[in-house]
């Protein structure tokens, strides 16, 4: 008796860990295209808006998702007006913390990070560039992120039944 609540144990608690790795992967695609978005609508409001980066923090701000609003939010406030901080060293801070628990990768995380950095151009058409190099960087990662997730779920789902399945047999 105790040896199969035992084995359902162990396969529940395997199974619940390659659902939540499963989880994560979908959770990646759409924070990538989330972002694919956002630098879409800052390289479209440079180029043709004529805006200033700060301004498009406060456009960006009004996005549903509430993780970036917040961020971007915050970005606006601190750089507005006439005593704002230099807008390259917010932008990092801010999208630092708000992009470190999401499940991306590194130079994923960097590419976004590091933008503002940049954006030293005077001219809309050298800063949409550099934010379209981003853009079509993160689109390449969104679209190839999006074709294997379904495949990858799969196979982290089938990989941690087994891996519970051995367990159980080695354990009990």
């Amino acid at each position: 008796m105790y040896k199969a609540v035992g084995f359902f144990c162990i396969l529940a608690g395997c199974a619940g860990w390659g659902s939540s790795l499963a989880g994560r992967e979908k959770e990646r695609v759409r924070h990538l295209r989330t972002l694919f978005y956002m630098l879409g609508q800052m390289k479209s409001e440079i180029a043709y808006g004529k805006h200033t980066l700060p301004e498009i923090c406060l456009l960006l701000a009004e996005l549903n998702d509430t993780c970036y609003s917040e961020c971007f939010c915050r970005i606006y406030k601190r750089t507005a007006g006439e005593d704002g901080i230099e807008f390259p060293k917010v932008w990092e801070e801010e999208l630092g913390s708000c992009l470190e628990p999401l499940p991306l990768r590194e130079d994923e995380r960097r590419t976004v990070t590091e933008l503002a950095k940049n954006l030293s151009f005077r001219e809309e058409r050298g800063q949409a560039g550099r934010i379209g190099q981003a853009e079509a960087f993160l689109e390449g990662r969104y679209r190839k992120a999006e074709e294997t997730c379904a495949n990858r779920s799969k196979m982290i789902r089938s990989v941690s039944i087994l891996t519970g399945l051995l367990l159980a047999i080695l354990l009990l």
